[in-house]
């Protein structure tokens, strides 16, 4: 069993930004033992560390914290070797092998400034001879891929802009495609998206031809012609048709599907979403995900090789209190692919690196038909009941609409919150929220199909089906939203008042 206190890594990875968030100003560290306490109770300290370092080029933290908070969870030795790995590296940028110099000097007693100070060069001076190494590499390890990525977000837009054009001189095809499409698809907008765009369409690459035909689907019109002008391109090159699914099977098949899950969506829409791969020596690939139903993929997390405990160990804390559902593959695939449609262009560069995990996996459609039926009051209040329904209300900052409504709910006496919700429902839900709250209906109906639950889920579709239901759903909603409002306060009175009124 894991322990109540352990976290997944993206809790960890909020618990890391309220850290910083809450010492941004503080110099004396060790007198705000309470802060760390959380991160302290962490068994495993690996993750904490991995998003450690992914702060070093993050401007905007306060690096003498990032410092104390890196000696606190990483032992000397492994912090050691890393900080040299950073000195060392030719996609470390200036500040990050600033911040490991200071760092070591801080550590390592045998440290040499003469021997670190011929590792500090200009962006432009960055590809040498072994990025020809890095790109072999990021094909079959994402997390290189990000790596890169990552000293790429750190600079400047006139550094990263002379680091694309070193590469594109020198490299071609696969190599370099798949290490710019991901900085295309997600920077698209940005002249550093529309450099890695040029890129690929001289790169003679058929991931590139790939990436190009999808961008059309979201990119803004006025890119359409310059991506159409960059396919025609790579067509005279004698790229015609899109062979990446077989580029990237072939890359795959030495591993195989391992473990598909997934929550039902949260009051925000929130699902948790876990794909994995297995290999013939038992390593796994492993990809956490979120997702939600109004900006599609939020964020995305991955480790490129660990043991299957670990991988169980990591399922069982990310679902820690909340029931996941085991899917097929195809499924899975296909909820993703909808995610990224909501997404358009603003997909995190981590889930582009990991989604070709799933290159080799087909889409199953997504479909569900009931036949409807007029639900019983004793079936509404079953639905009411479900499991899934347990985080279903709105917190304060969820809309400006809910906290309108909050706002003034205090002068508005307890007998009267019927009516007062009866009034403003469609103040909160507006049109757009009530669609997405109805498209989560489905969702949830659909899982629940999945999951082998027909009498409930075949339910949940007829309430989805129903207006006149729908509207008192949501009414509780509402309900529940200002019964947990009033227990976070602590308000005894309210919640007593409420409870007679509506808690059966």
């Amino acid at each position: 069993m894991i322990d109540k206190f352990e976290l997944n890594p993206f809790e960890i990875k909020a618990e890391i930004t309220n850290i910083f968030s809450k010492l941004s100003d503080i110099k004396d560290f060790d007198s705000y033992e309470i802060h760390y306490k959380t991160l302290d109770m962490q068994k495993d300290k690996t993750v904490i560390t991995k998003l450690l370092f992914k702060e070093i080029n993050n401007t905007n933290v306060n690096q003498e914290l990032l410092k104390f908070l890196l000696v606190r969870y990483c032992p000397k030795n492994i912090l050691t070797e890393k900080l040299w790995d950073i000195i060392k590296s030719n996609l470390s940028s200036n500040q990050s092998k600033i911040f490991a110099l200071d760092l070591l000097r801080d550590i390592d007693t045998n440290w040499s400034y003469d021997e670190c100070d011929k590792y500090i060069e200009n962006p432009e001076e960055l590809v040498n001879s072994d990025t020809k190494k890095i790109l072999n590499n990021a094909i079959i390890n994402p997390e290189v891929q990000i790596d890169f990525l990552d000293f790429l977000h750190s600079l400047p837009e006139h550094d990263q802009i002379v680091l694309l054009q070193s590469l594109g001189e020198d490299y071609s095809k696969d190599e370099l495609a798949n290490m710019l499409v991901p900085v295309f698809l997600t920077m698209s907008d940005t002249e550093t998206g529309k450099v890695a765009l040029d890129i690929l369409g001289n790169s003679k690459s058929q991931l590139a031809y790939h990436a190009l035909s999808i961008a059309l689907d979201f990119v803004q019109d006025s890119l359409k012609p310059i991506v159409n002008k960059n396919l025609s391109i790579l067509k005279l090159s004698g790229i015609r048709e899109d062979n990446s699914i077989d580029f990237y099977k072939s890359l795959l098949k030495e591993s195989k599907p391992y473990k598909f899950c997934i929550t039902y969506p949260d009051g925000e829409g929130n699902q948790a979403v876990i794909f994995s791969r297995i290999n013939k020596q038992g390593k796994v690939q492993f990809v956490a995900i979120v997702i939600d139903d109004y900006n599609g993929v939020v964020d995305c997390f991955g480790f490129n090789e660990i043991s299957k405990f670990e991988c169980n160990t990591i399922i069982e804390r990310f679902y820690r209190g909340q029931r996941a559902l085991d899917l097929k593959p195809e499924i899975l695939k296909s909820l993703l692919v909808r995610a990224e449609k909501i997404s358009k262009n603003k997909l995190p560069y981590e889930y582009v690196c990991w989604r070709n995990l799933l290159a080799d996996v087909k889409e199953e459609p997504i479909k569900i038909k009931y036949e409807i039926e007029k639900l019983s009051d004793s079936e509404f209040e079953e639905i009411l009941k479900c499991d899934f329904t347990d985080y279903w209300f709105l917190n304060n900052g969820y809309s400006k609409e809910f906290d309108s409504f909050m706002a003034s709910i205090d002068s508005v006496l307890p007998e009267d919150y019927d009516k007062y919700i009866d009034d403003n429902l469609e103040n909160v839900f507006t049109k757009n929220e009530y669609e997405i709250w109805s498209e989560r209906l489905l969702n949830v109906a659909f899982l629940k199909h999945l999951a082998g639950k027909d009498n409930t889920a075949r339910k949940i579709y007829s309430l989805y089906n129903d207006k006149t239901l729908k509207r008192e759903f949501l009414k509780n909603i509402l309900r529940k939203s200002i019964y947990e409002a009033y227990f976070a306060k602590k308000d005894i009175d309210k919640i007593n008042a409420i409870e007679k009124m509506w808690v059966k």
